[in-house]
Order: structure tokens, then sequence, then C-alpha cells
């Protein structure tokens, strides 16, 4: 059993009989992690990144997965907050290089239109040609991806790139937030 997992366990007061693996990947893009399990073992995948970060902070990742998977009402643990408390962080800490001009127009409108031109401009990219996922926003990167179906758009049809701009925006906004627990 991994020490980290044992130790994620034990913070819950959860006994748990299968075997606990804990794998670092470079498949993942950013501060990303899933769980897979079956009635033998529960195999935690962490992004690399996760590798040089605290114990506790990576203990409170793990819990969160933990009662995600088992589908518990637990209170927060330190370790959650301070999992979630690092997340949060971590788009002020992000390079801001790349802004595709259109984007950056974009953005601009919308930031002074709704947020009084007080939101730091994240970097905004063209993504690839989608027409199911029109735009995303990614916490830890602090980036507005969207649908390349936007480039070049003729003048009088902007408002469709401003409108996906403005919901990516209210991600960044809202930043990392977990579902609240009861306990």
């Amino acid at each position: 059993m991994n020490i980290l997992a044992e130790r994620a366990f034990k913070g819950l007061n959860i006994e748990d009989k299968r075997i606990h693996i804990i794998k670092y990947s470079g498949h993942f893009k950013g501060y990303n992690a899933n769980a897979k399990y079956n009635h033998q073992k529960i195999e935690f995948n962490l992004s690399k990144e996760w590798k040089i970060i605290d114990d506790e902070i990576q203990i409170g990742l793990i819990q969160s997965l933990i009662i995600k998977i088992l589908k518990l009402k637990i209170r927060k643990t330190t370790q959650m907050e301070l999992y979630e408390n690092f997340m949060k962080g971590l788009s002020k800490y992000a390079k801001k290089t790349i802004h595709e001009p259109e984007l950056e127009e974009s953005f601009e409108r919308i930031n002074e239109k709704f947020f009084n031109g007080l939101m730091d401009k994240p970097n905004l990219v063209f993504a690839g040609e989608s027409f199911r996922k029109l735009g995303s926003y990614e916490y830890t990167s602090d980036t507005v991806y969207i649908s390349r179906i936007f480039k070049n758009l003729p003048l009088e049809e902007k408002n469709i790139l401003d409108y996906v701009m403005y919901h990516e925006l209210l991600h960044k906004k809202h930043s990392f937030n977990i579902k609240k627990r009861e306990a």
C-alpha cells in the first residue's frame, strides 16, 4: 500500500482492504488526476507535476478522489482545504504569454463591459475546430481556449465570439470550486 494513499484513508477514518497505488504520469496536462478502481485495487493517477508538491496537499487531492469514487458525505479535512487553496492559487502564477489578436479584442470588449476592466488577461488561444466544444477555461495555466470556428468572423457576428468569451471568463472569475460536502 502506498504511504500517501494510506495516510489519505486514515485521515478520512476509512478502512479499505484494496491495494492502493499512486502513479505519476506525463499523460495529464497541468495538475490533473484521476482514480481507477475495482474490487481489488484503487489506482490514483496524478500528473507528474504533483511529484514536487508537498505531501499534505497530495493527500488532500487523494482524499478528494476517495470521496468522489466512494460517494461519501464527509467534512473537508485540513489536507483537502490545503489542496483546494493550492488549486485556486495556480492561475495567479501561470505564465501569460499567448494572446491571439482576435481573442484579445474580444477579451477587452468583455472585460470592459462585464468586469469593469478589472480582470487580468489570461492566455487566449484558438483551439481545434469544434462545433461541440466552443470554448473552455483551464485554471492551472490561466488559458481560455476558443474553437477555431470563431476565427475571422465578420464584424456583425463578433457578438457570438464575445458570448463564448464571456462564458469562459466566468469560469476564470469563479476559479476552482469544489462542490460543498455535507457531513
